[in-house]
């Protein structure tokens, strides 16, 4: 062996490193997706919205643990787990419409997902009962409902409405909930009223996601709007059901008095009706496009609505 070279046994080791190294990645990569970051904007702003309903949230809270551990489990915790059972029960479908989805693919195994999804719920309650005792029922709630939503015999989903609406209660009441316990330490009717109007809102906004899943949906019998009413009318009446709600949040306001903050909240809803004709044009090839342009629009009335019945 020549001097200054080391043995050959060692050079394999770097190329060990790299590759378990990438397993990591790619593991990493398929959890990430599995968990779907994107779907947890909304229920992490449902949160938001919640603390903004107590006058003691201020602009110091942004630095309020109880602010930042919530939106972990709302977000991470919660919607990822949520996320995952969904992806779990609905692998068959899955393997229809989007087969490239890390469990009917294989980057994610099925008892991988079930121990992954066992210790995200564990971690969810543990995060609850830090916040505020009240929270671990909420997420409890949440979680039995992500379950009778996938599952058989039960499957939520394939009721037409009963489905959105599920989601659209774990996605905002109970979130909205959340943060209000978490700052104000108990509930106050205005404000659960106010959120009630944005589940309402939420069902037709769920209802655009059913439009990039029709083949499976309908192979698999679960009773979306487009599938029950087609594909105009099922749009026509998400729509509806979308505006009526953050109108009805609106007109809770002026009922109580709030003339500025409802006007401010109805005209959150002008620029998403701009966007809902280009939506109506094409509900299935523009569904994507209108919850990214639009969705923004939605929130920020939320926000506005919330910070109106501060107490």
């Amino acid at each position: 062996m020549k001097e200054g070279v080391a043995p050959s046994s060692s050079f394999p080791l770097p190329r060990t490193a790299s590759r378990t190294s990438s397993r990591a990645r790619y593991k990493i990569a398929a959890w990430v997706e599995l968990l779907k970051p994107v779907t947890w904007i909304p229920v992490m702003c449902a949160y938001i919205a919640g603390a903004l309903c107590s006058s003691k949230f201020a602009t110091a809270s942004l630095a309020d643990w109880r602010l930042w551990l919530g939106l972990i489990m709302s977000g991470p915790l919660i919607s990822g787990t949520c996320q995952a059972m969904n992806d779990y029960f609905d692998r068959d479908v899955d393997a229809i419409n989007e087969p490239y989805r890390p469990i009917p693919s294989g980057r994610v195994g099925l008892r991988e997902a079930t121990l992954g999804i066992s210790l995200l719920c564990g971690l969810t309650l543990l995060a609850a009962y830090l916040i505020h005792p009240w929270i671990v029922a909420l997420a409890v709630i949440g979680i039995v409902n992500a379950h009778l939503y996938s599952a058989k015999p039960i499957k939520l989903k394939r009721i037409v409405w009963v489905g959105n609406a599920t989601v659209a209660l774990s996605y905002i009441l109970l979130p909205w909930m959340s943060g209000e316990l978490a700052f104000k330490g108990r509930l106050s009717w205005t404000a659960t009223a106010i959120a009630a109007c944005y589940v309402l809102a939420s069902i037709g906004s769920l209802t655009t996601n059913d439009f990039k899943s029709l083949e499976g949906d309908a192979r698999m019998e679960i009773h979306t709007l487009p599938q029950v009413f087609g594909v105009q009318r099922g749009a026509r009446l998400g729509i509806l059901v979308l505006n009526a709600g953050q109108l009805a949040a609106a007109g809770l306001l002026a009922a109580l008095g709030a003339w500025g903050w409802a006007g401010l909240v109805a005209a959150t809803v002008l620029p998403q009706m701009w966007f809902q004709r280009a939506f109506l044009a094409d509900p299935i090839g523009k569904a994507v496009w209108y919850n990214a342009h639009a969705q923004g629009f939605l929130v920020l009335g939320m926000f506005l609505a919330a910070w109106a019945v501060r107490a």
